[in-house]
């Protein structure tokens, strides 16, 4: 849910958060503590905005967008929209949210001192937990991110990053450990998070290293007709036969790219001549041209969900990229890696 902006960047709530608010407001009702255990909440997660913001402020100072702020019952995540290019600024961006926590403990300590307010104490509390928190070496943790950029300038950003990922993992498996012999469910939702989250960046890392210095051509495969609206599947089959490795082709209504038919689709409906192919044409696909990067037609792909993407050079179509094709190409990558 869309809360707002800030520096204009969209601030939004999952909606597990306002379940928990609702039990704590229920929780504090019952104890006694009224409003007050919402209060403690919502200063939470400001101080965790604020958090955020930090981060994404400092990225915008390198040329890195921030696509969002989102806030979960676990905390919040600036969504950048690419990963910093030099190691030097990953550490500034990293390190920029706990500064701001740690900033905003300093505040409301002096505040406290001067006024008395318990909330004031427990605003100290909060972010200095959270500053001091996220600086945990566990990786995707800002801690685990100034690690990885203080490695990634000797050994490089991949080795870097599956040595941080690796110390991640860890330290999620004795947040579980310590979560299962002392009851403490939430300790165990963060080391389970971290875990996951850790797997899913080392991951994303070995892609970016494979994928990275290839441009759209590398990965693209040439068409040898393009299908017009009106055709039968028993064209396409016939198509597919011309290529047997191409595994969508390109449709097309006079200039204008309609989508792809699948091979997978096309072969084996039966009586493909009494059958036409708007029957399986999927719409859901993206046109660029083949001298742009791979990564960035793959981020088009995954913000789209698109399984396919037409290559196009000046206006003509000349060949597909199927998501299908790319995954195969980054396991056999990987493969021959290990």
């Amino acid at each position: 849910m869309n809360i707002g902006r800030l520096f204009g960047i969209p601030v939004k709530v999952h909606f597990t958060l306002l379940i928990l608010l609702g039990f704590l407001l229920l929780a504090s009702s019952s104890t006694g503590g009224g409003l007050y255990g919402v209060l403690i909440a919502v200063l939470l997660f400001a101080s965790v905005v604020a958090h955020e913001l930090g981060h994404a402020l400092v990225a915008r100072r390198y040329g890195v967008a921030t696509k969002e702020i989102v806030l979960l019952p676990i905390g919040g995540a600036a969504l950048l929209s690419q990963s910093p290019k030099e190691p030097r600024h990953e550490l500034l961006i990293a390190i920029a949210g706990p500064v701001v926590s740690l900033a905003l403990s300093g505040v409301a300590w002096v505040l406290w001192q001067a006024i008395a307010f318990t909330v004031l104490a427990d605003l100290f509390v909060v972010n200095l937990m959270l500053g001091l928190f996220n600086l945990l070496p566990a990786f995707p943790m800002d801690g685990g991110r100034i690690l990885r950029a203080g490695l990634a300038r000797w050994m490089g950003n991949l080795r870097a990053t599956r040595v941080a990922a690796k110390l991640g993992r860890l330290v999620a498996v004795a947040f579980v450990v310590i979560a299962a012999v002392y009851g403490q469910l939430f300790l165990g939702l963060i080391g389970a998070f971290i875990f996951f989250a850790a797997t899913a960046e080392e991951r994303a890392a070995i892609i970016q290293n494979i994928v990275g210095p290839r441009r759209i051509r590398d990965m693209m495969q040439a068409t040898p007709d393009v299908l017009g609206a009106g055709a039968t599947v028993a064209e396409a089959i016939a198509g597919f036969s011309l290529s047997p490795g191409l595994t969508a082709l390109p449709v097309a209504f006079g200039t204008r790219v309609m989508g792809v038919v699948y091979r997978s689709d096309a072969v084996g409906i039966p009586s493909p001549d009494e059958h036409l192919i708007h029957e399986l044409v999927d719409r859901n696909v993206i046109t660029h041209r083949g001298d742009a990067p791979l990564m960035e037609l793959l981020t088009q792909m995954g913000q789209s969900r698109s399984r396919a993407a037409v290559v196009t050079t000046d206006d003509e179509v000349v060949g597909v990229v199927t998501l299908e094709r790319v995954l195969e190409e980054i396991r056999s990558a990987r493969s021959a890696e290990f």
